[in-house]
């Protein structure tokens, strides 16, 4: 496995860890607990590739997972943090977590341009009468306040390398003295000077009531935002909110700009229930389906169909919706721009129609004869379902049940609102087929289920994503929810 994958592995691993916060607060609710103001800030050195913030209690941690799961999974928790922390060369030996650490934690990563391995720099904050003896435990006491410490375990793998307690008992880890010195440099710069690039403060303001953040500026993994229609500066930055929900961890992804003050309001509402969720279509697809192929080309449906529904998509762009549900599938679009007769696939194909309550149901059927090796045989082609209604037209590999016609135009209307004159891109996806869903959108879940095979199987269950942008605005508004099931029993 590449080197870097398990700096990644590790950083993500304790943001799960420490995201095992039940939900409780809401983007109004106001909490004694700001994240944005934790003294922990002022140790982070500039340029950081990622970070991940977290103010939870310890107690809490523990408290939420022997609520939750079952021995049997608390006993695999409990060994997959003991890896990441040999892996790191932490050993708190006897000790307990909740009896050491201070519901404080900061992990940054930084490129390391030498190596092939990305740099780490985690500082947490320690009880007092706690030090690194604590940490380490090692065969001979090292502790030292405000001395930088070299980690050396013989035949053994540490990837932190350095360590220092400071008089207020932060403990500083690194895996590059260099990170350690910044970080001590930037806790002593003038506070005007700082106040350039310790930029986050204001940034986690806007998530102030939330306990474990995490943040990124690196798009290249993200298949909806890594796009050369809105390139995005390095002021843009993804925030994801780590929380527990029942057994399973919910992640919420914002795109917001660090130079701008609106921060979350600009997403407000955006995360409210989809009409259609109680119809449970496992893909769910508002908007131009062209970097959506891949999810069409998992459903279980023949190549003509795939064909078929790409050659629509080329010809509206924009303003489709499209559902699908066990290899069924229905696409929806204004009728008056586009009519199905202009389909090449579908030129030498027979039709009838029916009217019924002022709408008209059509099928396009296709059976022909064919000759292989001297034997003739009927071939039947996948039928074809046309429904026009006054204003849309809705096409299908089956036929769609009249109830559901006004659901599902309600929410298209809603969808497209007035996205015509105000959007140019304006797209809304929602996936519930896991096979549908990774490891496209979250590329490392691969990764840490080989890292931590036999002991977790990190799973998507469901994954929906917003994305708009309108003029003159210079990035778009981007919102994701991901589920994620840990365990499968």
């Amino acid at each position: 496995m590449n080197i870097k994958y398990l700096t990644l592995i590790t950083v993500l691993s304790l943001c799960c860890i420490f995201g095992f916060e039940e939900i409780s607060y809401s983007l109004n609710k106001v909490s004694k607990d700001n994240i944005s103001e934790l003294k922990i800030l002022n140790y982070i050195p500039k340029d950081n590739k990622t970070f991940f913030i977290s103010n939870t209690k310890s107690s809490k941690i523990t408290n939420e997972i022997r609520k939750n799961f079952e021995t049997k999974n608390q006993d695999e928790l409990i060994l997959m943090k003991n890896s990441i922390l040999a892996y790191l060369g932490l050993d708190l030996g006897p000790n307990k977590l909740e009896d050491i650490y201070n519901n404080e934690l900061a992990i940054t990563t930084y490129v390391n341009k030498e190596k092939d391995i990305d740099d780490v720099l985690i500082i947490f904050k320690i009880k007092k009468k706690k030090d690194i003896d604590d940490i380490l435990n090692l065969a001979n006491k090292i502790d030292e306040p405000d001395k930088l410490i070299k980690i050396y375990r013989e035949n053994k793998l540490n990837y932190l390398k350095y360590i220092y307690r400071t008089n207020d008992n932060y403990i500083i880890t690194s895996s590059n003295k260099t990170l350690i010195l910044d970080a001590l440099q930037s806790i002593n710069t003038d506070k005007n000077i700082r106040k350039k690039y310790i930029s986050f403060k204001e940034l986690l303001n806007s998530f102030k009531n939330e306990h474990n953040i995490f943040l990124t500026n690196n798009f290249k993994t993200n298949e909806l935002l890594n796009n050369k229609n809105y390139p995005l500066k390095k002021e843009n930055y993804l925030v994801t909110l780590f929380n527990l929900k029942d057994k399973d961890i919910l992640l919420k992804s914002y795109l917001v700009n660090n130079n701008q003050s609106s921060g979350i309001i600009s997403y407000k509402n955006m995360d409210k229930v989809n009409v259609l969720d109680k119809k449970n279509y496992q893909i769910f697809i508002y908007n131009n389906l062209l970097d959506s192929n891949k999810y069409i080309d998992d459903i279980g449906i023949n190549s003509f169909e795939k064909d078929f529904i790409k050659e629509i998509n080329n010809k509206l762009k924009q303003n489709i919706l499209f559902l699908s549900s066990d290899n069924n599938w229905i696409l929806i679009h204004d009728k008056n721009k586009f009519s199905l007769e202009s389909t090449k696939l579908l030129e030498d194909f027979s039709k009838n129609s029916l009217e019924n309550n002022n709408n008209i149901y059509t099928i396009y059927s296709k059976d022909i004869l064919k000759k292989e090796e001297n034997i003739i045989k009927q071939s039947t082609y996948k039928k074809i379902f046309l429904v026009q209604t006054e204003n849309l037209n809705f096409i299908s590999n089956t036929l769609v049940n009249e109830a559901d016609i006004d659901l599902i135009s309600n929410e298209f209307f809603s969808l497209r609102g007035d996205s015509q004159a105000t959007y140019f891109l304006n797209k809304k996806i929602n996936l519930k087929n896991p096979y549908s869903i990774q490891p496209k959108n979250i590329s490392y879940l691969e990764n840490i289920n080989y890292f931590f095979k036999n002991v977790i199987n990190l799973s998507i269950t469901e994954f929906k994503a917003i994305i708009k942008q309108s003029i003159p605005e210079t990035a778009p508004i981007y919102y994701a929810e991901t589920n994620l099931k840990i365990f499968n029993n």
